[in-house]
């Protein structure tokens, strides 16, 4: 069965009870790949496990007026807007209202920079018409889309690709990596990193560290999705401590 017909299986089933006055609406499927393949998370995944992320879809019918997401809850969901329209809208910072700033259209999606980055929703998605979603959770998330990118090291192969011309990035806040960095070691702090991806060079190795690794994984996946050569140190600078090197 190919990734279309594969699609089309899965919009035909929905995670929720549907009412049976409700037909399922019809899907232009090359339309919604072709949407995808577009998107930074997914230009560079495997196209097996594009196929693989599809089958763990779930399909939910959704109102005019629904919260797909809300501002400040945790990340659970990756969602694919697959029929009908909806707004973004964030609060602002001066007098608490919310406001609109973007309208989304199908086929497109949103929510995973709440998974990537293991931070809580930044904005709410609100349907302003009937439609249907496609959802993905965030292990299967984790597994089907954020692990395949990222590239693990261990200190010692760490050490080595640095040897031969890889450079550091320590992705700590500026203090930690003020008090204690690897040498020669680039401190590029995690909230500032999208704004500063510029300065990287993309015919470099970077390998990202922090702690424990956490962090740094969530910068290697951005980075990564950006087109950047990267790796991660597994471990972080505790995995270096525990095992001697550096």
């Amino acid at each position: 069965m190919g990734i279309f017909d594969k699609i089309l299986e899965i919009l035909g089933k929905s995670s929720i009870k549907q009412e049976a006055t409700l037909a399922m609406p019809e899907v232009d499927k090359a339309l919604l790949i072709d949407k995808i393949r577009q998107s930074e998370t997914f230009k560079n995944l495997p196209a097996e496990n594009l196929e693989k992320m599809f089958s763990v879809m779930e399909t939910v019918k959704v109102r005019a007026g629904d919260a797909i997401v809300r501002e400040g809850e945790e990340g659970d969901y990756y969602y694919l807007l697959v029929n009908g329209t909806a707004r973004v809208s964030r609060r602002q910072q001066k007098d608490g209202k919310s406001q609109v700033v973007a309208e989304l259209t199908e086929p497109t999606a949103f929510g995973e920079e709440a998974l990537i980055s293991n931070a809580k929703r930044n904005a709410t998605v609100t349907m302003t018409s009937d439609g249907t979603v496609m959802r993905l959770s965030k292990d299967a998330f984790n597994e089907h889309i954020r692990e395949p990118m990222l590239i693990w090291l261990s200190p010692m192969d760490a050490h080595e690709k640095v040897a031969k011309g890889a450079k550091w990035i320590d992705v700590r806040d500026a203090e930690q990596a003020r008090q204690t960095c690897l040498h020669g070691a680039i401190s590029i702090p995690m909230e500032e990193l999208r704004d500063r991806a510029s300065e990287l060079d993309k015919q470099t190795l970077y390998i990202c560290y922090c702690e424990n690794g956490r962090l740094s994984a969530t910068a290697a996946f951005l980075l990564r999705q950006r087109g950047y050569n990267v790796g991660v140190l597994r471990g972080g600078l505790q995995g270096l401590k525990r095992t001697g090197v550096g």
